[in-house]
């Protein structure tokens, strides 16, 4: 079976499963279809300065829904024109809903990866954080990883000279799992590339990230 832990596709997928990302917290009640699963958050992209509050309110509404089984994406971007302080109020909203509710966060993180190392060093989570879209240099992950996350890689494996292939060779396998994001290309072909880089076959990839999934998604499935 083939896990897509982090897509903004809707449809679901052939002999799998997908996790699709909700960043419209108003809208979370009318996009929920029968039969998909979900992570719901409030992205930095997306922060309404000005209330804020209120749409973690509104989220707040939903994250017992069963179909909704990770909280996020949520994070810090230090591309964005925002500032860093009222990106990490919200983000650390966003954790204390994932603890509250007992389901893993997935982290959106652009240059930033340690200042979200020190605050999982803060909270000291008793839920998994997942970086989702992972492709920056190994010695951050290696940072990463000693703090305890979880890696999540997308198409940029498709290009053996990136960060994020490097990466995948060294992650361990029980802190792995593949996604399509915004991508066009299927999560048969980043599994495909994955088992490559990693030198196993796509059967031994499909259960090293089906174990991972069924060890942090517990109410998911």
């Amino acid at each position: 079976m083939y896990i897509d832990i982090h897509s903004h596709l809707s449809a679901p997928i052939d002999l799998g499963l997908r996790i699709t990302n909700i960043i419209n917290v108003d809208r979370i009640e009318s996009l929920i279809e029968p039969n998909q699963l979900y992570s719901a958050g409030i992205h930095p992209w997306h922060i309404h300065p000005d209330h804020w509050e209120d749409d973690v309110a509104s989220l707040k509404n939903f994250i017992h829904h069963p179909q909704i089984i990770a909280l996020g994406e949520a994070g810090l971007d230090r591309l964005v024109d925002l500032p860093m302080n009222i990106q990490q109020d919200v983000f650390m909203a966003m954790a204390e809903l994932s603890e509250e509710v007992k389901k893993p966060l997935v982290i959106h993180c652009v240059r930033s990866h340690m200042e979200i190392k020190n605050l999982h060093h803060i909270v000291k989570p008793s839920q998994p954080w997942i970086l989702h879209g992972f492709n920056v240099r190994w010695n951050i992950a290696e940072a990463m990883l000693e703090e305890g996350f979880y890696f999540s890689f997308g198409a940029a494996i498709l290009n053996h000279n990136s960060s994020a292939a490097e990466a995948l060779k060294h992650v361990p396998s029980e802190k792995i799992f593949l996604e399509t994001d915004e991508s066009n290309e299927s999560i048969q072909s980043i599994y495909e590339q994955a088992a490559k880089i990693r030198s196993i076959t796509l059967d031994e990839l499909k259960e090293i990230i089906s174990i991972n999934y069924n060890k942090l998604f517990k109410n998911g499935g």
